[in-house]
């Protein structure tokens, strides 16, 4: 019996420091989501389609970056915003399995 208690308690404070990181991790998705907010204005508003012409027409830009795809890139935001609702989805179905094994 005090090896079944000890493995418990060893789960549940193995759950407090998950706790933790999880509500670490739900104000990251929260930020995640105002990014992908501003991200889809600017690819879906307007402004990604005007600056293309504009840098097509030849306006000087700089376009280099730290090492990641540059945002001008009409593949970059396009397969952010698809890795983005990826995540969104296993998010979802994720929380759906622990709420439907409530109701069990």
């Amino acid at each position: 019996m005090q090896n079944e208690i000890n493995r418990i308690q060893a789960l549940y404070r193995e759950w407090l420091q998950l706790y933790e990181k999880l509500q670490d991790s739900q104000r990251d998705w929260q930020r995640s989501r105002e990014i992908m907010d501003e991200l889809n204005q600017f690819y879906f508003q307007g402004k990604f389609r005007e600056f293309c012409e504009r840098i097509e027409q030849g306006e000087d830009v700089d376009l280099r970056t730290e090492g990641e795809y540059s945002v001008m890139s009409e593949d970059t935001l396009w397969n952010a915003f698809h890795e983005h609702q990826q995540l969104a989805w296993a998010r979802l179905r994720g929380a759906i399995d622990v709420l439907d094994k409530q109701d069990d």
